[in-house]
């Protein structure tokens, strides 16, 4: 009984850890981003300036960010969110 109480507790500290690795800073729940994009992009920590629903943070040089629906709407504009930041294409003739 003790064994498998360790090893619950082993697993939920390594998802924990996991869970830190990306995504926002601060206590905002974890980041799933699914915009599609090169799989060697590093995240970084830029301020988001705008949001932009359903699921796009903006940071200050224009790069975007997509989040689920939770992430998005427990992230203010303002705050420091870690992600693999995609520069953003302004659409023909704009």
């Amino acid at each position: 009984m003790l064994s498998r109480a360790l090893l619950g507790l082993a697993v939920a500290t390594s998802l924990s850890a996991a869970c830190r690795a990306h995504g926002p800073i601060g206590d905002h729940p974890g980041d799933a981003n699914t915009a599609p994009q090169p799989a060697l992009v590093t995240p970084t920590t830029r301020v988001v300036m705008a949001k932009r629903a359903p699921d796009r943070l903006i940071a200050r040089d224009g790069s975007q960010c997509r989040v689920t629906a939770e992430v998005f709407a427990a992230t203010p504009a303002g705050s420091e969110f870690q992600c693999p930041w995609v520069a953003s294409v302004a659409p023909p003739g704009a």
